[in-house]
């Protein structure tokens, strides 16, 4: 309202620049309506201002323009109604005209320098040093989630909000067709049971995934193992649809610590990727070309960590990159890399185009939890910072900019966030928003049972007492094939 009085909406010169834009599919505006009344109100609103000369404030323009302020959740809605009706565009042209949006929002200014300003300027009698102590009596050693997303945003600029990501992603998604009731999620990440709240994100929205997980993310289900998943995938009007998720790990715990991440029950820091850490330190001790080896050979003692280090050692000689100055951020994004050609490479032997459309969204899943688990009073977050978000529908191949994707509110967020930990009190989560993403702690006590580290008082002293009945449970077995061959045995070239 501060706006339209004062002739400063910046609404009034985004729908202005858009009317030409949006004219294309304005005849499938109300093909594509969704059901629900206040999205129908919305757009029929929005449409409406469009057709009125909105460089005249008038009134009535006003009006429309007040009540259609907030049109950005039914994009995804109308795209996807849009899509299922086999017109792909619609989708794309309405995140570009979101794009759009935002630049030419962002170019409409209060004089204060605000964006987003509802014309109250007044300051706050209490002291910097005031609040500095307030906040420190409420978190004595969490920095704020702000910090720690600035901190991760060093190394990774891209780093989001697990649940802010999932949120866009989903809506994005929902714009091109993709649903989790249609679409099959084949998710590849670390071994690593941190790596789960990921999954567990995943599965909120898509149902259970078609894990091929490898040590590191490092990709081994080869072809016949990608399209075992691929057959599990529902079948909507004739169509498949596939969500591929693929994202190697790095721990960056609560006080800035690459690699190190505090566990449930166990004592001391652990670290994370232990894989790539461990590849780090070999490439760096034994050198490039001594770990570059012909595809199709691998340790078999060591299949899955012998073929990571070794496609690792490939893409870093095939770049031109020097190990030696490498540290596991460098190694982390290595990886991304090389798991994101082998998965795409993979998808073009095992997806017929014809018969699916399927979705590829990769980056670094990051651990920013609080370095003491113990300590309650730390705050835990896991981010994703995505490297590339595209969908293929119909054979054309769209890429995504999820940060063009309208945010949740907070309180949008903490639902979505309850939903996917099972946490019924999710007003006690913190959450917060940055310019780049809105912020969701991890909560402690679903960190905790996720990992196993129940919070219980239960100890068993099995060692010297347990209970009575424990000898009648015993056996023997005989193995009738103790002589099989083993692994890294050359069983039947040592016959001959």
């Amino acid at each position: 309202r501060y706006w339209y009085k004062t002739g400063r909406c910046p609404y009034i010169a985004v729908i202005a620049s858009l009317r030409a834009q949006l004219s294309p599919v304005a005849g499938c505006l109300f093909a594509t309506m969704p059901r629900a009344a206040f999205v129908k109100r919305a757009l029929v609103q929005a449409g409406q201002a469009i057709a009125a000369e909105a460089n005249v404030i008038s009134a009535e323009s006003q009006s429309l323009l007040n009540n259609a302020a907030k049109p950005s959740r039914a994009f995804s809605s109308l795209a996807a109604r849009g899509t299922r009706n086999g017109i792909v565009s619609i989708g794309k042209q309405l995140f570009e005209a979101r794009a759009t949006a935002t630049s030419l929002g962002s170019k409409c200014r209060c004089s204060c320098g605000r964006v987003m300003c509802m014309g109250n300027h007044f300051h706050t009698s209490v002291g910097h040093a005031q609040a500095e102590a307030a906040l420190a009596d409420e978190r004595p050693h969490a920095p704020s989630l702000t910090a720690r997303h600035q901190e991760v945003a060093k190394h990774f600029p891209a780093a989001m909000g697990v649940d802010d990501f999932m949120a866009r992603l989903e809506m994005a998604l929902a714009a091109y067709g993709f649903t989790g009731d249609n679409a099959i999620a084949m998710s590849n990440l670390c071994r690593d049971e941190s790596c789960m709240i990921l999954e567990d994100k995943i599965e909120s929205v898509f149902g259970s995934c078609f894990s091929t997980h490898g040590l590191g993310g490092v990709l081994t289900c080869g072809v016949i193992g990608m399209s075992a998943g691929l057959s599990h995938s529902p079948v909507e009007n004739g169509k498949e649809r596939y969500v591929f998720f693929s994202f190697p790990h790095i721990a960056i715990d609560s006080e800035g610590q690459i690699g190190a991440i505090s566990r449930p029950n166990r004592p001391g820091a652990s670290a994370a990727c232990g894989a790539l850490i461990k590849t780090m330190l070999d490439l760096k001790e034994e050198g490039i070309d001594q770990n570059v080896s012909s595809p199709g050979s691998h340790d078999p003692l060591e299949p899955e960590y012998s073929i990571l280090k070794s496609r690792i050692a490939r893409r870093i000689k095939y770049e031109k990159g020097e190990v030696e100055n490498m540290n596991l951020v460098d190694i982390t994004k290595v990886a991304e890399r090389v798991i994101t050609t082998d998965l795409e490479y993979l998808i073009s032997k095992a997806v017929n185009a014809k018969k699916a459309d399927y979705v590829v969204v990769t980056g670094v899943q990051i651990h920013n939890w609080a370095s003491d688990l113990e300590d309650d009073r730390i705050p835990s977050m896991e981010f994703v910072a995505p490297a590339r978000a595209y969908v293929v529908v119909n054979g054309e191949k769209i890429d995504l900019d999820l940060q063009q994707v309208p945010a949740l509110s907070p309180r949008q967020l903490q639902l979505l966030a309850a939903q996917s930990t099972q946490v019924a009190e999710s007003s006690k989560s913190l959450t917060t928003g940055t310019t780049k993403s809105m912020l969701q702690e991890i909560p402690r006590d679903y960190l905790l049972n996720r990992l196993g580290g129940v919070n219980t008082t239960i100890h068993l002293d099995v060692e010297h007492q347990g209970p009575s009945w424990r000898e009648y449970i015993t056996t023997t077995f005989h193995d009738a094939h103790h002589n099989a061959p083993k692994m890294d045995e050359h069983f039947f070239e040592d016959k001959h």
